[in-house]
């Protein structure tokens, strides 16, 4: 099946913002309509709210008789809310701030483009990608995955007619994830001993756990390799990515730590403490000949921007001419949500769906299972089509 693509573009100043909306030839504008004037300071709570929520998942709908070589579990919501679980308010304010702002962007002209499209693609069983390019610095901190279609009741970004992602720019390249199978993923668990009795703690042995649990069957099946380093410092980065995977290159870059705002923590060399690695110099080191395609910081804040107008790690990432997609967090994420996502995305990537697809699979999951974190990962790409093998075709890449 065909699909369209609607390109969006957030450009302008404060005061001044416009929309700018291309479709299939045709383009149309608005202003973008006023932000809720609490919008920040709403965003704090709601982090808090979907933290509680992920957590009252702990202790609940815990498996019998797991195999014994099973990760710890990660429970998924039960289907009746008992009297101590999360009342549910965060999944409300959630529709909420979607809704709002879906409004701001899809004001009169914009909105009759995306109708058209979406009512263009409904009749011919198709899709209507929608790629996101958020050119004001000062409003990459909002949660654009959350807009809300309230006409037709959906989240675009968890919708299969709908795929969302944002890119850094209206550059798009003709990139893939990998050339052939195996897919080699080279994973980092940078947790600095200073961190250790402090609430910066990882509990990375779950996350690492249920990603080799959920992908032994394709490492069986010769489809993934999977690879950890030694360490989390730069001196193993630099070392693994050089080397590659025994001279082959690879094709994924996971990142299980912490993140500030357009700089990851790696382990301090030799020591207990932590080093700050700036978005630039990371960009640098796996733009190396085997550096990867696909780069994924499961980590805090790695989708966030300063409000210095320096780009966010993921936006810095993805603009380099080798890297067609970068995954990021931005907001907080709890250990388990950590721990359910890496394997989920994984898997849906391996299904031979473009990477939107992959990532709305991946959020309808997260959601099934009670996570109202589906929000956190962002997808930037620069891939014109998704395309996650190089051979894939047209039809792959529509995820057909």
């Amino acid at each position: 099946m065909d699909s369209a693509i609607l390109k969006l573009r957030i450009t302008g100043a404060a005061g001044v913002y416009r929309v700018l909306a291309e479709v299939a030839g045709k383009q149309g504008s608005d202003n973008l309509a006023a932000l809720p004037p609490t919008l920040r300071e709403s965003l704090a709570p709601l982090q808090e709210a979907m933290l509680r929520t992920t957590d009252s998942l702990r202790d609940r709908g815990q498996m019998r008789g797991r195999p014994p070589n099973a990760p710890p579990a990660i429970p998924a919501a039960p289907a009746v809310r008992g009297v101590n679980f999360v009342s549910g308010s965060d999944d409300k304010d959630i529709r909420h701030i979607g809704t709002q702002l879906f409004d701001c962007v899809f004001q009169r002209n914009v909105w009759t483009l995306y109708k058209d499209a979406l009512e263009a693609a409904h009749a011919k069983k198709a899709e209507l990608q929608i790629k996101l390019c958020v050119e004001a610095p000062e409003l990459s901190y909002i949660p654009w995955e959350t807009m809300f279609d309230e006409t037709r009741l959906f989240h675009l970004s968890c919708s299969p007619v709908t795929p969302f992602a944002r890119v850094a720019s209206m550059e798009e390249l003709d990139l893939h994830i990998y050339d052939r199978l195996p897919l080699r993923i080279l994973c980092m668990v940078s947790a600095p001993n200073v961190f250790i009795g402090t609430p910066y703690e990882l509990r990375t042995d779950v996350e690492q756990a249920a990603l080799d649990h959920a992908l032994e069957p394709l490492k069986r099946a010769n489809q993934v390799e999977l690879c950890w380093t030694a360490s989390g410092t730069l001196r193993e980065l630099k070392t693994r990515i050089l080397r590659g995977d025994q001279g082959e290159q690879w094709d994924v870059f996971m990142f299980i730590g912490h993140g500030l705002e357009g700089r990851v923590v790696l382990e301090e060399d030799g020591g207990p403490g932590y080093e700050l690695i700036p978005a630039e110099p990371l960009r640098g080191f796996l733009e190396g000949a085997n550096g990867p395609k696909l780069v994924i910081l499961n980590s805090c804040k790695g989708a966030k921007r300063r409000e210095d107008r320096l780009a966010s790690t993921a936006e810095v990432l993805v603009r380099s001419p080798k890297i067609a997609a970068v995954v990021a967090m931005q907001f907080d994420i709890s250990d388990i949500m950590g721990a359910k996502f890496s394997p989920t995305f994984f898997s849906n990537l391996m299904l031979g769906v473009p990477i939107q697809q992959a990532m709305t699979l991946t959020r309808l999951e997260l959601q099934a299972a009670g996570f109202t974190e589906w929000i956190s990962p962002v997808l930037y790409m620069q891939s014109k089509d998704g395309r996650v093998l190089k051979d894939a075709g047209p039809a792959a890449a529509r995820g057909t």
